[in-house]
């Protein structure tokens, strides 16, 4: 499940290439159809826990093809959504993609019953029933479709919402699931723009993230970057309703502190912040275990449908402060036959698991076209996973019991029992089921061991029917499990707008003794949209905390900004303590709360630690005059030169009249953490009155190593004619090697020209991992690379030390072609550009998968010269890359067919994997950087720098120019090998492809 091409070109060129990427290479996204596709086959390919066994459900002789996912009801009937049109619909025909009921009526293990529900539907891609039918995901539109007459068809169709972004079809709405209290969460993904009317207004969602809706208010609420990848697709939900979320990569993640809605982005593009764990390669879909026919070993383990591993994967949780984190274990089950693609589990009501198999040998959307032959449009599977010699389950018949009775149910040992159970009460009429729960409530036992958890569940109930048991609220917030009192948490910011004092209510989970409390008191804070909101979500933050603490609490302080904002600049924002105030103003930031924090400094009596806080503060986010005031108070405060220094580098924050004489003292002081700021400071201000001060420290070689390289930089920010010479001077090969590399990188802010001849100079005198740093000195000055070609096309370099300055250029992804002309001159080497052609791609797919050597071939992957160990990590190879510069290769081969993987290599431009588009900046102050940008808003880009490893904080108004999607693969990596050693290399990576087998 990859995204769409839109090259047009490429799409043809695929076209022409399918017959070579599906012969001699088995990948797992695109690959021949077995010779053998009988369910016989698919059986006979599956390895599997010994105490398991594995039958076949269903299959396409009963009408079923290509499962996107599958639901079970009350009465025990599967119900199956298929698509004969996915992934695109051919011209002039009518799409009629169904929803599906499968019935197994002797229990035998084995459907023996089809019906069909609702037809006609158009590439649904997720579904979930309730209110007396099915919520459907049909492409732009969320519909509803019921039976009204009984006869086991819908006849009746609601659109409720239209205007959900088709970018891709697998990224359109999808992995519909309820929470514990009757909210229907579903996601959308990476090229999804939903523009949604609804009667609260207008809903939008950019790219990837979820949506939560609540049916009978018909209200939508949207949540960005909410999983670890860019097309989320999966929900589960613990015992106690934490929910969790799953990308169609291999990332899982915490959802709860992504329920925040905010346009603000944490965490970087992808939202990979509240990751938790993650199977080896893309997967889908979660099942919590919950069986006690299944394993004892299973229950509570997360399996997850590896579409790609062609497996079921197994991941354990454990407690991780107010989150959770995952250990990956042996998969459940692999399968050797390539149509093999799991793509949903559940329980069933025998306690069997459940797979839905999408069957098909070709699931890449940009590796082979959308209506290649070979895509599987006849079969699909529904495979059933059973535990040798363990009694089957015998359910309880939820469909026939009565109210009371379906209340009685919440307190079943089985999570599917309740889930469902709850599910025929939010379809029953509100006023019988509400009094039947109150019954159920006041029947229970004080002394029942359980009886929180029955609580937990009867709220939820309340919720689903929207009405609000505030004596019920009240008792889970004071219960003794923390797990109800969290929960009860999240219910105050779903019925805030019912509740008479719903932030009074938060207060005590605010200072609950159990992290987990405070995350949802932050997140349930975040629904109440007033200013006051803000003092809890601070408040719930004194505590220890952790990643998920601090992710929530970021989102919410953007979240309730517009609120918050204008009450503090009125005086209206009383926080109960100052550290919280600090907290949420030193979290977002802004011009326009500097003024509250110069009248705390100046009319409440404060500890001294207070102070400093505030200046430091001040003096991240105030004016130049705020500058001189951080100067006045805190010059002996490392926090507070640090504030300043960032401000100046970031925000160009200009120097107060009296900077000269204010600073002057910490450059004198004993601290030298103190002085590497005050020099930095000095050099962002160019105060070129110290710098005879500057010059000595960094002329003084029994000084500190940091506090010279300071010194050194703040030079090139000055204007003194003599500090050319001190810089030259200080590039002498007597110098230590990175305050020569330190001296040439700040003379080519003032001098690149000269800059560069000392550096060509230098390359021929000084030892190999010396080069390294000197490069990276100059380059990253604008006109850098240009006078270094320039110059050396007088100098002499030897070919060895053009080796070394080439390897250094394709390890930082920096595309310099004059330069690396002219080095493969000085090598020797006669590059020359291999056009791209389909037929030299076919020719040498057929001849690598063939003839080549991937032994020799791992060997030359490994050559120095071509440097892919540099970018790239394969698992097994000692001395890869830790900080990926480009995606790891260990299943490779599993994702991209052998003509796609040759254009990667000698056409890298062609084909760069989403995340990995690499953004060169040049700045107003002549700086150039290169790498992944890290995030962005409207004010500062962050930038993820190859050449230091770094993330780089820029300004937007001091980016000169910018260019964004290029590749850091540099072109021609490859034009040196030989014929036989480019095969051998492409015939290694076709074999990267790995899946682990289950335990036996």
């Amino acid at each position: 499940m990859l995204t769409t091409i839109t090259r047009f070109g490429l799409f043809l060129v695929i076209l022409l290439a399918t017959g070579i990427s599906t012969r001699g290479q088995n990948p797992l996204s695109v690959s021949p159809p077995e010779k053998n596709n009988s369910p016989q086959a698919e059986l006979a390919s599956f390895s599997i826990d010994s105490r398991l066994q594995i039958n076949l459900f269903a299959d396409e002789s009963m009408g079923i093809a290509n499962p996107i996912c599958f639901r079970w009801d009350p009465r025990g009937r599967l119900w199956v959504l298929c698509t004969w049109a996915y992934p695109q619909l051919k011209p002039g025909t009518k799409p009629d993609d169904k929803l599906i009921i499968l019935e197994d009526t002797d229990g035998d293990g084995k459907a023996d019953k089809i019906s069909t529900f609702a037809d006609g539907l158009n590439m649904p891609t997720g579904f979930a029933l309730g209110h007396g039918g099915a919520y459907i995901g049909n492409g732009r539109d969320l519909i509803h479709v019921k039976d009204t007459n009984g006869n086991g068809k819908a006849d009746q169709k609601e659109i409720l919402f239209t205007g959900f972004g088709t970018g891709d079809t697998h990224q359109n709405i999808n992995s519909f699931a309820w929470t514990p209290g009757g909210e229907l969460l579903f996601c959308q993904g990476l090229h999804c723009f939903s523009r949604v009317e609804t009667p609260w207004g207008i809903r939008r969602l950019d790219e990837h993230g979820s949506w939560r809706l609540r049916p009978l208010r018909r209200q939508l609420h949207s949540y960005r970057r909410t999983s670890g990848g860019g097309n989320p697709w999966g929900f589960a939900f613990g015992d106690w309703g934490e929910p969790f979320i799953k990308s169609n990569g291999g990332e899982v993640s915490e959802l709860l502190p992504s329920m925040v809605h905010t346009d603000h982005i944490a965490g970087g593009y992808w939202g990979g912040a509240m990751q938790i764990g993650a199977t080896k390669i893309k997967s889908m879909a979660i099942n919590i275990v919950d069986s006690p026919h299944l394993p004892k070993d299973l229950q509570g383990d997360f399996l997850i449908a590896g579409y790609f591993a062609r497996n079921i994967a197994r991941l354990r949780p454990s407690t991780d402060g107010a989150g959770h984190k995952l250990t990956t274990l042996a998969p459940l089950l692999t399968s050797s036959h390539n149509a093999f693609r799991p793509v949903d589990l559940n329980i069933g009501p025998d306690g069997a698991l459940y797979v839905a198999d999408w069957f098909n040998p070709i699931i890449g959307h940009y590796q082979a076209s959308l209506r290649h032959p070979n895509r599987d449009k006849d079969h699909g599977r529904i495979w059933r996973i059973s535990a040798k010699g363990n009694p089957l389950l015998k359910p309880p018949s939820l469909a026939k019991m009565k109210v009371l009775e379906l209340c009685e149910q919440l307190g079943a040992p089985l999570r599917r029992t309740r889930k469902l159970a709850k599910l025929r009460l939010m379809d029953l009429p509100k006023l019988e089921v509400i009094t039947a729960i109150r019954k159920w409530i006041n029947g229970l036992k004080p002394d029942d061991p359980r009886l929180e958890h029955k609580l937990f569940e009867a709220i939820g109930v309340f919720e689903s029917h929207e009405v609000v048991n505030l004596s019920l609220l009240k008792r889970l917030l004071a219960a003794k499990d923390h797990r109800a009192r969290a929960y009860a948490t999240r219910v105050i910011g779903r019925w805030h707008h019912l509740l008479e004092d719903p932030l009074a209510l938060l207060e005590n989970s605010a200072t609950d003794k159990h992290s987990r409390v405070r995350l949802e008191a932050i997140v349930s804070a975040s629904d109440i949209r007033e200013a006051d909101s803000i003092i809890i979500a601070a408040q719930a933050t004194d505590g220890p905390k952790d990643r998920f603490i601090d992710f929530a609490f970021t989102q919410a302080v953007h979240a309730l900004a517009t609120h918050w904002k204008p009450a503090l600049m009125a005086g209206n924002l009383q926080f109960n303590q100052s550290s919280h105030l600090l907290r949420v103003v030193s979290t977002i930031g802004g011009n326009e709360v500097a003024e509250v924090i110069r009248q705390k400094l100046a009319s409440e009596k404060l500890k001294p630690e207070e102070i400093t806080k505030l200046i430091a503060l001040l003096a991240g986010i105030g004016n130049s005059a705020d500058a001189g005031l951080a100067l006045k108070i805190g010059i002996d405060k490392p926090e507070v030169l640090l504030a300043l220094t960032d401000s100046a580098r970031v925000r160009s924050l200009k120097a107060p009249a009296d900077a000269v004489r204010l600073i002057s003292p910490a450059l004198g002081s004993q601290d030298n953490t103190i002085r590497i700021e005050a020099i930095r400071l000095s050099g962002l201000w160019a105060l070129n009155e110290h710098s005879a001060t500057i010059t000595s420290i960094a002329t003084d070689r029994p000084e500190n190593l940091p506090l010279r390289l300071a010194a050194i930089k703040a030079l090139g920010s000055m204007s003194d004619p003599a500090i050319i010479k001190t810089l030259e001077k200080l590039t002498a090969l007597e110098t230590p090697p990175t305050i020569r590399a330190g001296a040439i990188g700040s003379l080519a802010t003032r001098d690149v020209k000269r800059a560069a001849s000392l550096t060509a100079s230098l390359l021929t005198k000084v030892e190999a991992k010396e080069i390294e740093p000197l490069l990276s000195a100059l380059l990253q000055r604008t006109r850098g690379t240009d006078e270094l070609v320039a110059t050396l096309a007088t100098e002499t370099i030897s070919a060895d030390t053009a080796k070394l300055m080439l390897r250094w250029l394709n390890s930082t992804g920096r595309n310099e072609p004059k330069l690396t002309e002219l080095l493969n001159k000085i090598i020797g080497l006669k590059v020359t550009t291999q056009k791209y052609n389909p037929d030299y791609v076919a020719e040498l797919a057929k001849e690598a998968l063939n003839e080549g050597d991937a032994v020799n071939g791992k060997k030359i992957f490994q050559l120095p010269i071509i440097s892919c160990t540099a970018c790239h990590a394969v698992d097994g190879i000692e001395g890869t890359v830790t900080t990926l510069k480009g995606p790891n290769l260990t299943a490779l081969a599993a994702g991209l067919p052998v003509d796609i993987i040759i254009e990667s290599v000698l056409w890298p431009d062609r084909q760069i994997k989403e995340g990995y588009q690499a953004t060169t900046v040049l700045t107003k102050d002549g700086r150039v950087l290169n790498g992944f940008a890290h995030s962005e808003d409207k004010t500062v880009l962050r930038i993820r720098d190859l050449t230091t490893g770094k993330i780089a904080t820029l300004q937007i108004d001091n980016i000169k120019q910018r260019t964004k999607g290029v590749t850091v693969m540099p072109p021609q990596l490859t034009a040196n090998l030989t014929r036989t050693e480019l095969r051998d290399l492409i015939k290694y990576l076709s074999t990267l492809e790995t899946v682990k087998k289950p335990k036996s």
